[in-house]
């Protein structure tokens, strides 16, 4: 018998086992209204309220690239899922009900719901780096670039680039460096760089100074109802790091608090919340805070903690009063008595395998090499595939808790050429008739982070072995059944609850299976001819809610 025929089949016979658990297939339908309460997985950068009511997220989603996400009271939609992999940032409807998605690493699209266009610097946008996107009473458009602001009337694009010299760094590129942009009620626009902060009166930018010195890298900025300015920023070369959260009257900067600001809002009710550090000295601690209305004027005012954490960045208050705000895990909706979050919900979530979408692929050799006089010919490597039946994965709290699959005995292919075919017909290894499915249950998850790995302090999974695991779990094949550990990779293809993906490589002893045609064990009988006992399977899976 030709040893490469063994071979194969054993291969494709243990990579068939790899993946199992009995699960009934969930229909469309069901995946759709399943997902309906489902958000965002990793970082809100920026949260937005619609003309309409929506709440509109923009933030990175993984480690390379970001999406916007709408919410509409029922359920969360990808709204730039089609526009390819890019960093987007922030995100704005404006007046008309159209969207701009602004971006780290292409520049600005924007959509009116039938077409889309993309601005960048080749149509005159200042930097193809956009942090911040803001439409003023006029209907302008003004983008916070990685080199100045860039002004936009709907027909062409002014750029306004080291307007003022830097006070405080030397680098004036810090100054072109926008983190957000407001009008206030006179029409003025302020301005926080990772420099200096400035304010623009349509004709010039006069640096914000106070006691002779300017704020720096001011990131948010709003103005409340009595037209009193708040900002966010360090002011004081002595004490630049220290930073806080200020109040402006017209004409006297007032430090209300310690607290920095990466996000600042005013609510129906009248308070000003913020989201950042709760002492900037120390940016791993941070909160969601409330600043009571009742105590605004006060220099001193009420400040509630809402929620505790490592990293927040954007906050916006929907239409029926609730606080959304955003961390580096995902967004959440705070009613006055509870915080939801969108995503880690409680309980386990079954996640239905697409066995179109998913893989099983086997790999075996020969025990020994072919040489040709000092020339190694291979040692006779062969691969193939399997077919999967049905399968589900079960995820709680963002962690695969359980699973398995069923695999389709009938349906092991080597991948020979024609003339290999010819001469490589697979011996009948296996009873398919007898044992047509082979499967796989999970029985334990542990993960790959161990004492020394270090989580990133602003509490984002953005490190790689945050997804990286070892699966436990019980093989059967032709009625045996062993235990097998294995390392895989899960993560969350699209930042959202609906698809997650599983990569991995399961390496076994065909032998523990009753597989011992042209193995080892037979080595000094059937000589050059011996398939290694050891096959190795790489694993596949893509899963949908």
């Amino acid at each position: 018998m030709n040893s490469f025929r063994v071979y194969a089949l054993l291969s494709l016979f243990v990579f068939l086992a790899s993946c199992r658990e009995k699960q009934t297939d969930v229909s469309e339908d069901n995946i759709k209204s399943e997902i309906k309460d489902i958000g965002p997985n990793i970082m809100a950068r920026n949260i937005k309220k619609g003309r309409d009511g929506t709440i509109l997220i923009a933030g990175p989603n993984n480690a390379s690239f970001g999406d916007v996400f709408q919410y509409d009271g029922k359920s969360f939609t990808n709204l730039t899922s089609e526009l390819g992999s890019h960093r987007f940032w922030d995100v704005l409807e404006d007046r008309r009900g159209s969207r701009w998605f602004a971006s780290t690493d292409s520049g600005v699209y924007y959509s009116n719901g039938k077409s889309v266009k993309q601005f960048t610097t080749a149509e005159g946008l200042a930097d193809n780096r956009v942090t911040s996107v803001y439409e003023d009473k006029a209907g302008i458009l003004w983008f916070g670039t990685g080199s100045g602001l860039s002004r936009y009337d709907g027909k062409s694009f002014q750029n306004f680039t080291s307007p003022n010299a830097p006070l405080f760094y030397k680098d004036r590129n810090l100054n072109n460096d926008i983190n957000t942009i407001i009008e206030d009620k006179t029409g003025k626009l302020w301005v926080g760089t990772r420099g200096d902060a400035f304010v623009y009166d349509g004709k010039k930018f006069t640096t914000l100074i106070h006691n002779g010195e300017p704020f720096l890298n001011v990131l948010a900025i709003l103005e409340d109802r009595k037209g009193n300015m708040w900002l966010s920023g360090n002011n004081g070369f002595k004490v630049a790091q220290t930073g806080g959260l200020w109040r402006y009257d017209g004409s006297t900067f007032t430090k209300v608090s310690k607290r920095g600001a990466t996000a600042i809002i005013q609510d129906k009710k009248g308070n000003i919340w913020t989201t950042g550090p709760v002492n900037p000295a120390n940016s791993t601690v941070q909160a969601i805070s409330r600043y009571e209305a009742n105590s605004l004027d006060s220099n001193e005012p009420i400040v509630t903690e809402i929620r505790s954490g490592k990293a927040f960045f954007g906050i916006a208050e929907a239409n029926d009063g609730s606080i959304w705000f955003g961390d580096a895990t995902g967004v959440y909706r705070y009613d006055g008595k509870t915080i939801t979050d969108f995503y880690n919900k409680k309980g386990q979530k079954k996640y239905s395998i697409d066995t179109k979408q998913s893989a099983i692929v086997w790999k075996g050799s020969m025990l020994l090499g072919g040489w040709q006089g000092p020339t190694f010919l291979g040692d006779g490597t062969r691969t193939g595939d399997v077919d999967l039946l049905k399968g589900d994965l079960l995820i709680e709290n963002r962690q695969l808790v359980g699973g398995g699959a069923e695999i389709d005995m009938n349906t092991i292919e080597q991948k020979l050429d024609t003339t290999e075919r010819l001469y490589n017909k697979f011996p009948p290894f296996f009873d398919v008739k007898k044992f047509p499915v082979s499967t796989f249950v999970i029985t334990k998850i542990e993960t790959g982070n161990d004492e020394n790995t270090k989580v990133p302090a602003d509490g984002s999974i953005r490190v790689t072995t945050e997804g990286n695991i070892k699966i436990t779990g019980n093989l059967t094949i032709e009625g045996i059944t062993k235990a097998v550990t294995f390392p895989a990779k899960l993560h969350f293809k699209d930042g959202m609850d609906g698809t997650v993906e599983l990569n991995g490589m399961l390496s076994i002893d065909r032998t523990d299976w009753g597989i011992d045609s042209g193995s080892e064990k037979s080595f000094f009988k059937s000589g050059d001819g011996t398939i290694s006992n050891d096959i190795k399977l790489f694993i596949k899976i893509v899963a949908k809610k």
